[in-house]
């Protein structure tokens, strides 16, 4: 089974991480705003998914801000959204503190094992940043080794922007 480490410890990660170049599984969650999401409301762009363990961290804050950042410059054929386990109320509530507009996606516990990035044990879900393009594809995945570490963001925005 996948694992990753956090704070230097061996978590086992549920599911089969996807492959790039692979379909994307379906999702359904919660958005924040109401109401619920699938993969197929983003149907003909390319969607950047910021995956977040718990909004409330430092590191989860800090990678939700710089994706917030990119998703205010986003051209018209790309959506921006982070993802967590998060309640509404947390996320609602950073949301708001940062200034953010980005979509705001959980409930996502089956988007966790879909994607092999669920953690059991912790009840949350791995660090990892995905990039689904326009005809549904997975084209970028990072999946951070280290929970507790920051994503190559530099990486995925270079795909993302290349595809849009």
């Amino acid at each position: 089974m996948p694992t990753v480490t956090f704070k230097g410890e061996v978590v086992e990660l549920e599911g089969t991480p996807l492959e790039v170049n692979q379909a994307a599984p379906d999702f359904e969650v919660n958005e924040v705003s109401g109401g619920k999401v699938s993969k197929a409301d983003f149907a003909g762009k390319v969607l950047l998914l910021s995956v977040v363990p718990d909004i409330d961290s430092s590191v989860c804050s800090i990678q939700s801000n710089r994706i917030s950042d990119y998703a205010k410059q986003a051209g018209e054929g790309v959506e921006v959204a982070t993802i967590s386990m998060n309640t509404d109320k947390s996320l609602s509530n950073w949301k708001a503190e940062n200034d953010s507009d980005m979509r705001m996606l959980n409930d996502a516990a089956a988007f966790g094992k879909d994607y092999g990035i669920f953690l059991p044990e912790l009840g949350k879900l791995a660090r990892a940043i995905f990039v689904i393009d326009t005809e549904g594809n997975v084209v970028y995945k990072e999946i951070v080794n280290e929970v507790t570490n920051e994503p190559d963001y530099e990486s995925a925005i270079q795909v993302v922007d290349s595809l849009a």
